[in-house]
């Protein structure tokens, strides 16, 4: 009989939020420069989990120190395999990096509950 798998057999993730160019305003943009990004690493799985634009950012999302000490982008949350957060994080705060792939790095986790407090984003309603 076949393993079942627990919680300790599934792939590991982490998430990274990011600070992303105003000139992103779209959630589709973003998603494309997300999938520019993880044509550019070679990497398995890097996905886009939530945006908010710059134009959408309020003085309220600003409560949080990373959200308040970058207002000029659009903040987003990915994720990335645990394998791959090096790499990611290696491209992403670099120096260059706001203008070679349109966001930068700020926090990491492996809770995106916490990604979300850092930068100020609320939780997103469920559809169901």
């Amino acid at each position: 009989m076949a393993k079942r798998l627990t919680k300790a057999l599934r792939e590991k993730r982490r998430w990274v939020g990011v600070l992303v160019q105003p000139e992103i305003t779209t959630r589709e943009k973003a998603a494309q420069a997300v999938e520019d990004l993880r044509i550019h690493l070679d990497l398995a799985s890097l996905k886009l989990m939530d945006f908010r634009p710059a134009s959408d950012r309020e003085v309220g999302d600003l409560s949080s120190d990373i959200a308040g000490t970058h207002s000029d982008g659009g903040l987003a949350v990915l994720k990335v395999r645990l394998s791959d957060v090096m790499d990611l994080r290696r491209c992403i705060e670099g120096e260059k990096a706001f203008e070679k792939h349109g966001m930068r790095g700020l926090t990491t986790s492996g809770k995106i509950r916490l990604v979300r407090q850092r930068l100020g984003l609320p939780k997103p309603n469920r559809h169901r």
